[in-house]
């Protein structure tokens, strides 16, 4: 038996177990800023209002930058 799988299924599929193997990957290893301690300064911006924070992009436009669009 022999089975065919389209480009758009393949990279699907693709992408999928990548993102898999990454976050497996990403489970495996310390956490960078255990012991860090967040500056005033940045925990200050964080909790501006999104507005203020200067430009922001929708997610559709990221994906169409990227050419993840399909």
């Amino acid at each position: 038996m022999t089975a065919t799988i389209n480009r758009r299924d393949l990279k699907i599929v693709v992408r999928e177990l990548m993102q898999e193997v990454l976050w497996e990957l990403e489970q495996q290893l310390p956490d960078p800023d255990t012991g860090e301690e967040l500056r005033p300064e940045i925990a200050e911006y964080l909790r501006l209002p999104a507005e203020q924070k200067g430009a922001h992009h929708s997610l559709d436009d990221v994906k169409r930058e990227l050419g993840l669009d399909e």
